[in-house]
């Protein structure tokens, strides 16, 4: 294993190790911030001393992504959490990787992830949404009989920007790993195509959180300050991606980077899909990003 030059101490770095055992609640958490804070710490760890298995690892990924959503959503900035990840790795630095207090505080992060690694399904509400994450999601029923087909493994619902009709999903199904939406509208079959805009963050550095308006409109930045994604895929929405599977629609899918740039969000911003056809308006759609990263990670973390 790596080891720094610094020796490990005891006192106030030894209680800091061995108070890591609350990771997957609040409760040992003096706020969002320390909570983020120690997920971080362990995670910098992990990463130069290789503690624990691949799914341990995505495990204590998904609730250090979490625990940064909570804390955005209760009133800090981003300034604060970067300074935040910078002590922590500070602090994951300054002990070497046979430590006997690391190697306590590993032990009961271990003993805290083994039944989150195990988990099916999990929830990830936001502040206006959620996303719902299945490992094994299961099939629709319709009239007793399972709906055949591709199923959610992430999803979450949209809302119209305007004119619009039809329930919107967006997320992620078993037939791909990229962004999916469907719409229960046949008539989306006729929209020549659709686009993925997210905030450009080259450009604004800062989520746009219209403080005027509490739907999900307001959550999404000005077209000015955006970059687009292509869907690369158009065709019919089989009814196991509709709600109740049944029905008809269409869905679209779109680059892999499409989900890299999302997890690059605020959370309590939102994403804009547009539906293009040919002669006539646009139809915008909108998305809370809320915990799209940490559910993410959450299904890589199964065994």
């Amino acid at each position: 294993m790596l080891k720094t030059h610094a020796r490990p101490r005891g006192g106030k770095l030894g209680l800091l190790l061995a108070t890591l055992v609350a990771l997957p609640g609040l409760a040992h958490a003096s706020n969002a911030i320390g909570l983020y804070y120690e997920r971080t710490v362990m995670r910098e760890a992990d990463g130069r001393c290789r503690l624990f298995a691949p799914e341990i690892s995505a495990a204590l990924a998904a609730s250090s992504l979490q625990a940064r959503g909570a804390a955005l959503r209760s009133g800090a900035n981003d300034g604060a959490l970067t300074a935040a990840a910078d002590r922590a790795r500070l602090a994951a630095f300054s002990v070497a990787c046979n430590s006997p207090d690391l190697g306590t505080a590993a032990n009961r992060v271990r003993k805290a992830f083994e039944g989150y690694a195990r988990m099916s399904s999990m929830r990830f509400p936001g502040d206006l949404s959620a996303w719902q994450a299945d490992r094994e999601p299961t099939a629709p029923v319709v009239d007793r009989k399972a709906v055949e087909g591709p199923r959610w493994k992430l999803s979450a619902p949209g809302q119209w920007d305007g004119a619009g009709a039809g329930q919107l999903t967006l997320g992620i199904t078993t037939a791909a790993s990229v962004p999916t939406v469907a719409i229960s509208k046949p008539s989306a079959l006729q929209a020549a195509t659709a686009v993925l805009i997210v905030r450009d963050t080259s450009k604004a550095t800062q989520a746009y959180l219209d403080p005027r308006r509490r739907d999900l409109v307001g959550h999404a930045p000005p077209r000015d300050l955006t970059r687009s994604f292509l869907a690369q895929s158009r065709q019919a929405a089989p009814a196991s991606l509709l709600p109740g599977g049944q029905g008809a629609g269409a869905m679209f899918t779109f680059p892999p980077a499409a989900a890299r740039a999302m997890e690059g969000l605020d959370p309590r911003e939102a994403v804009t899909v547009e539906f293009i056809y040919s002669g006539l308006p646009s139809q915008r759609a909108v998305f809370e990003v809320g915990d799209f990263a940490a559910a993410r990670a959450f299904l890589m973390a199964g065994r």
